[in-house]
């Protein structure tokens, strides 16, 4: 049985994740951006050139960019408006796992009642859902079902990855606009090589979020028969 203090030490765990995964993705951009204006044959030239103390400078610089990283992103506590926007932008996977859970506990209640909660805006709607998924994940056995399921941990690499997208798609349009004014083979390589990553990145958000829905709805629809008598209590709530 998960304790308290294991709780608090498991989500302190997967926010370290989500912090390490945002930093890891803004030195590839800063490196990527770097290499672009630089240019990508100069940059070549240089690799393949390099001296023992430039090797040096650059592993110290690269040191003390990602302890920049670090201490400006530890210090963030809006990352959780971070995710909505790149969500909302991208994929709107969130606000589909909110409408899932909303639409399946609605169920348990009378046709008058759901009426007041389907005339809310989306963000009623989804401040709903989050609300009564949270109060139920207080439960231990609850709690204990969700941990087995991995649903926060996928959250967590769903989150990385579409950090992967938004740094990607940056360096893309940053690649192409390169490869457009300084149409050389390596502007070109550096371009496709980018814009694969970025595929890539695209395909494995789109099938971590679609398993995410998959998993959510599969875990409501549980505890809608478990809990239907706490449920339409919380929703009842609500309604008043």
């Amino acid at each position: 049985m998960q304790t308290a203090e294991n709780q608090y030490a498991y989500f302190q765990d997967l926010e370290r994740s989500t912090k390490s995964g945002l930093i890891a993705y803004m030195y590839l951009l800063v490196s990527g951006l770097t290499i672009a204006v630089v240019g990508i044959d100069s940059t070549f030239r240089f690799i393949m050139n390099i001296k023992l103390c430039e090797a040096l400078f650059l592993t110290l610089l690269t040191i003390n960019i990602i302890q920049l990283l670090i201490r400006g992103i530890n210090k963030i506590h809006w990352l959780g408006d971070v995710h909505l926007w790149l969500d909302g932008t991208f994929f709107k996977f969130l606000h589909k796992s909110n409408e899932i859970i909303l639409r399946e506990l609605l169920v348990l209640l009378e046709p008058s009642e759901r009426s007041v909660l389907d005339k809310l805006g989306i963000k009623e709607r989804s401040a709903i859902a989050r609300s009564i998924f949270s109060h139920l994940a207080e439960d231990q056995s609850i709690f204990e079902s969700l941990l087995k399921r991995g649903i926060f941990r996928s959250w967590i690499w769903y989150w990385i990855m579409i950090y992967g997208v938004f740094v990607f798609v940056l360096l893309t349009l940053t690649s192409l606009s390169k490869s457009l004014f300084d149409p050389t083979i390596y502007s070109k390589a550096f371009f496709i090589s980018i814009s694969v990553v970025a595929f890539l990145h695209l395909l494995i958000s789109l099938s971590l979020g679609y398993n995410l829905i998959f998993v959510t709805k599969r875990i409501i629809r549980e505890m809608t028969g478990l809990y239907d008598t706490e449920i339409v209590s919380l929703l009842r709530n609500h309604v008043k």
